[in-house]
């Protein structure tokens, strides 16, 4: 049971979240990670952990940096350089070749027409992820099934790549020979919750169409390829489309618009990214619906992805598709081996556990310790709320006034898409010169112009990005390695705690976080962190003291 320690940070607004009674633990069974039939584990363990419900969130917002960046090749506190490289990225690649999957698992080779090949060379892989691995023969056999996995194991391509696979084949068999048929009439639908994880999928389909050609088409009201109903409609009535990425609340409008050109009659995939939150959401409910309504649900092949997997997903989709093969990843409900935990104890005296200003102040000041042992290319800080968003933020931006050892960004729903953008960009790639002249025009999210030039042109300092719960929803960040993730606020959901240290040591590399708790949050925490077997490293603020030149004059 956890203690009602109240909410004296106000981490959590009038969410309920404070006090522990807002969490509502998941029911996580211990079964075996593979296959609820127990065909193929992969040499994998069993795992799983107790989780909270509910995604409260104030932020609707996830992005994806571009290509990759160049790392200057520092390493977090801590990491060993005699360390087998190896044996730390086994956790992540399967043993399996990719020579050991055949199609709809019959047995016969999928080399032999070259097509699986061809898009694992388009997505550069020459060897399977676990849960690629684990997915990849059951999607390629047509069959139903939940892609359970932790973030950054690669479940995109888990599902992709064998839904492509099919689709191409299933064309070059057909009496038409190519790929696209009718306009608006697309093979595979994907459907996210937000417009910034359906442009990351749009991208990664882009980059595989470069080795075996299909045709993408993304429908969303916002994000980087946003376009009105009436010109999306427009782009369906002319063009013909293999692949159709969208959001729920999109594809619902453009089906419900008269004459509509949107047919999903020839429908073989349909796949909801990000399940969890997919299903748990209202909202989406009568959108999902009308999908079912309009595609061929006995024929189409459905395929649910999750970074978590609380019973309630999983009884609801086993109540509408029972056939349905559950894939759940070694990493599920789990933070990467890689990753080097630090839990704080963040407690304020108890006559003084009232006092907001010194409760901020114990954060901040174990903030600014954190950054300063964790000198490190990109870190992440996630906070609860807005309000918090920008009080770190202008922390960070007073301690550091000319940008010479932190770039300090922000992103939450309280700044614009441009802004946001713009920072998350800078985050990934560094700062350019016009992104100083943009700082002017409310580039900043705490409220105020940031007029601060930056004097490190080569782009020497570290970058510090501060966000809310939705930004580590869905969002790819292989391409610019987050080397540090900060928790400064505890999350609201347990569950959450993994998809916020997610964002770190993907793809087997080195990571680090640091947890800052208090109260009753500490056993949540602990039983959360210790998940993992290993030591995580414990420190109380209180003991520690304030440093001086730290503190604020």
């Amino acid at each position: 049971d956890v203690v009602d320690g109240g909410d004296p940070f106000g981490d959590y607004d009038d969410y309920g979240g404070g006090g522990g009674g807002g969490y509502d633990p998941y029911d996580f069974d211990d079964e075996d990670v593979g296959y609820d039939d127990g065909g193929y584990d992969d040499d994998d363990e069993g795992l799983d952990y107790g989780g909270g419900g509910g995604w409260d969130d104030d932020d609707d917002d996830n992005f994806v940096p571009g290509s990759a960046a160049p790392s200057r090749g520092r390493r977090p506190s801590g990491g060993s350089d005699n360390d087998d490289e190896d044996a730390k990225r086994s956790h992540f690649f399967s043993r399996k070749a990719l020579s050991d999957f055949a199609a709809g698992g019959d047995g016969n080779d999928d080399y032999d027409d070259g097509t699986f090949r061809r898009l694992c060379e388009g997505a550069g892989i020459t060897r399977p992820s676990r849960i690629q691995a684990l997915a990849w023969p059951v999607l390629l056999r047509g069959d139903p099934a939940v892609v359970a996995d932790q973030t950054g194991s690669g479940k995109t391509l888990a599902y992709l790549l064998p839904l492509l696979r099919n689709m191409l084949r299933a064309a070059a068999d057909s009496d038409e020979g190519g790929a696209a048929r009718a306009n608006g009439s697309p093979r595979v639908l994907i459907l996210a919750p937000t417009s910034e994880l359906a442009d990351q999928i749009r991208d990664v389909c882009a980059r595989l169409s470069k080795a075996v050609p299909f045709k993408t088409m993304v429908t969303t009201a916002s994000g980087r390829y946003a376009a009105s109903v009436r010109d999306q409609i427009r782009r369906l009535e002319r063009n013909p489309v293999d692949v159709l990425v969208s959001t729920p609340g999109r594809i619902g409008t453009i089906l419900r618009t008269r004459n509509t050109p949107l047919d999903l009659g020839d429908l073989r995939s349909i796949v909801l990214d990000e399940v969890d939150v997919l299903l748990v959401d209202d909202a989406f409910g009568e959108q999902l619906r009308a999908v079912g309504a309009a595609a061929p649900v006995e024929r189409t092949q459905f395929v649910f992805v999750t970074a978590t997997l609380p019973d309630s997903v999983r009884e609801g989709v086993k109540k509408e598709f029972p056939g349905a093969v559950e894939i759940r990843g070694p990493g599920l409900h789990r933070v990467a081996p890689t990753v080097k935990e630090h839990l704080v104890d963040v407690s304020v005296p108890s006559a003084s556990n009232r006092d907001k200003d010194l409760c901020f102040q114990y954060k901040a000041d174990q903030l600014l310790r954190a950054l300063g042992r964790n000198r490190c290319e990109r870190t992440l800080v996630f906070c609860n709320t807005v309000e918090s968003c920008r009080a770190v933020e202008n922390l960070l931006k007073r301690k550091d006034r000319r940008g010479r050892l932190t770039e300090v960004g922000a992103y939450h729903n309280a700044m614009s898409p441009e802004a946001r953008n713009r920072n998350l960009q800078i985050f990934a790639h560094g700062r350019r010169d016009n992104d100083h002249d943009n700082d002017n025009n409310g580039g900043g999210g705490g409220g105020r112009r940031n007029r601060r030039r930056s004097s490190s042109p080569d782009n020497s300092a570290d970058r510090v990005l501060i966000c809310t719960d939705r930004a580590a929803r869905g969002v790819d960040f292989d391409s610019a390695p987050v080397d540090h993730v900060v928790l400064f606020d505890f999350p609201r959901d347990p569950a959450e705690y993994v998809r916020r240290v997610g964002r770190t040591a993907r793809a087997g590399r080195d990571g680090s976080s640091t947890v800052f708790a208090y109260g009753w949050q500490l056993p949540v925490a602990r039983g959360v962190m210790g998940k993992r077997g290993n030591d995580v490293r414990f420190t109380v603020a209180a003991e520690e003291g304030f440093d001086d030149d730290r503190r604020d004059g």
